[in-house]
């Protein structure tokens, strides 16, 4: 008894799994991107909390220096964009406002951003503390 394939020409699979992986690799790669640039943004946006609550710190014990509130929004710097404000909101307390207008990092050298438009988000943190 001849064996037949149950479609004609269905009996060789021998580049299925290239073209499987040649249609899934791209969203992987998307996926890992997305995943880099989130962790940037997320490593960013705590270097700004951190510096926004030191700087509301040195303002209450009156040992106000710009340049110490800078270094503790490392890697961020003031010449990259970052931003510290000091302001006096009523007599007995002080609040500092850190923000910096985010760049990408990745996606901009991706094939990407050609397709999508990305707002760079601003990350931005306050603290006020009262006055000692």
């Amino acid at each position: 008894m001849e064996r037949r394939p149950f479609l004609k020409g269905s009996g060789d699979d021998s580049g299925a799994s290239a073209l499987e992986f040649a249609l899934v690799v791209p969203f992987l790669i998307m996926l890992l991107v997305g995943m880099l640039e989130f962790g940037f943004i997320f490593q960013a946006q705590l270097a700004v909390t951190h510096a926004a609550r030191e700087g509301a710190r040195m303002a209450a014990v009156n040992k106000w220096d710009a340049s110490v509130v800078e270094a503790r929004a490392f890697p961020l710097k003031i010449a990259d964009g970052l931003s510290i404000v000091p302001s006096n909101p009523d007599p007995d307390s002080v609040k500092v406002v850190v923000s910096y207008q985010w760049k990408w990092l990745i996606i901009p050298s991706s094939p990407v951003s050609g397709l999508f438009h990305l707002n760079a988000p601003l990350l931005t943190s306050s603290a006020t503390m009262r006055k000692e």
